[in-house]
């Protein structure tokens, strides 16, 4: 199609007239591309024709700093690109300059040709490799898989995707967040509870639970799943929608056994081999006065009290049943006959779940938190104010671990009655 010039196109002093421009043009199609597509980051560039002089392209590139890489045509047809690293190169010197000839001469011949409608992550290997054999950064894209539309690079890709990805594990985040419980949500238990959570990388593996079951009876509950990042947080979900599906189930007859034993069975058919989910689950009955505790494989909970002298007891309660996953606690319960911990509910007990992240955090010189250090931890838990929970934790990770990453998820639950 020609361009039609009208007399806006003229100047009255030729010294006025811009440089050459190649423009990145609207055209028309970029809504129709998703944004997983290729069509979504290409640069919509007019072609440079074979025949102009090199010269052409080092006064666009001086002209337009962002500008790349440049299409050259053959007889209206794209056959390649010109990119600035390379015009650069061919007239780095006066001589260079003299001596330089027309575009054609110098046009790299794209092997690999994209489609607008290709999505990025399936042609990402493909062009990695080209880019790696042929060395060159930019190619050539057609739309209809026949027409002109524009060129894309490597980079472009790369960072779409990465950029993709990072949507999609805050999406994730905000979904595993969502399933979690509520400081409004805690504040409807009849004993105060308190929860920190840090997750090591945008979605993680820990879980936790804090919600009514029936009248008088609560479930509150720590998970940790096996593996780290989308993998362990898509199995948490399964977790929540566990929880979320017996608030609509006829709960008179439901305890923590129960509870571990249906949990179990559910989890079966959706955890994959190889993998488990630990947890342990604090059953409180207002009604009876009781805590059933069941630990299923999970880290030590820890439960603390004051004696009559005021002196603070402390009681470990380690795992007596096996990982959720393996449909295996139902069998585990019938054949041994118990399975869990009963304590008595009285006024100063403290009990405490928590993941093994905890314990497993280290500081600048690898030395891990541990066990000693973790029950010196709750036992300062017991004696401070409720209200300096969060605080005192937030404290004690930090210091602890000083510049280093967090190698894992973590999460601490405090109940105190």
């Amino acid at each position: 199609m020609e361009e039609f010039i009208d007399e806006s196109f003229f100047v009255d002093d030729p010294k006025q007239e811009k440089s050459p421009q190649i423009e990145l043009k609207t055209t028309g199609f970029e809504r129709t591309f998703n944004e997983r597509q290729v069509g979504s980051i290409t640069k919509a560039i007019e072609p440079v024709s074979d025949q102009n002089p090199l010269e052409t392209l080092v006064d666009l590139f001086a002209a337009q700093p962002d500008l790349e890489a440049v299409p050259i045509e053959i007889n209206n047809k794209v056959v390649g690109i010109i990119d600035k690293e390379q015009v650069k190169e061919l007239t780095s010197t006066a001589f260079k300059r003299f001596v330089a000839k027309d575009c054609g001469e110098y046009v790299q011949k794209i092997p690999l040709i994209l489609s607008t409608r290709d999505f990025l992550e399936n042609i990402l290997p493909k062009v990695t490799a080209t880019s790696k054999e042929y060395n060159i950064k930019h190619f050539v894209v057609l739309i209809n898989n026949r027409n002109f539309y524009g060129i894309a690079s490597l980079e472009d890709i790369r960072t779409k995707i990465e950029e993709l990805r990072v949507q999609d594990l805050e999406k994730a985040r905000a979904i595993q967040q969502y399933m979690l419980p509520t400081k409004k949500d805690l504040t409807l238990l009849p004993f105060k509870t308190h929860i920190w959570n840090k997750m090591a990388n945008p979605v993680g593996g820990d879980f936790f639970v804090a919600q009514k079951i029936v009248t008088n009876s609560y479930i509150l509950g720590v998970f940790d799943v096996s593996g780290k990042n989308v993998s362990a947080a898509l199995l948490t979900v399964t977790i929540g929608s566990f929880f979320e599906m017996i608030k609509t189930f006829s709960q008179e007859k439901i305890n923590a056994y129960s509870l571990a034993s249906m949990l179990d069975s559910y989890l079966e058919s959706i955890v994959p081999v190889g993998n488990f989910i630990t947890g342990a689950l604090c059953y409180v009955d207002m009604s009876t006065k009781e805590v059933n505790i069941v630990n299923c494989g999970h880290d030590d909970v820890y439960a603390l009290i004051r004696n009559d002298d005021n002196k603070i007891k402390f009681a470990t309660l380690p795992p007596t049943l096996p990982p959720f996953g393996m449909n295996s606690i139902a069998e585990e319960l019938k054949k041994t006959g118990k399975g869990g911990y009963k304590l008595a509910l009285q006024k100063g007990l403290q009990i405490n779940l928590f993941s093994d992240g905890l314990p497993d955090m280290q500081n600048d010189e690898g030395t891990r938190f541990d066990t000693e250090n973790t029950k010196k931890f709750f036992i300062d838990v017991y004696t401070k104010d409720s209200q300096t929970f969060e605080p005192f934790v937030e404290e004690t990770v930090t210091e602890w671990i000083e510049h280093s990453m967090l190698p894992d998820d973590i999460t601490v639950m405090n109940i105190q009655f």
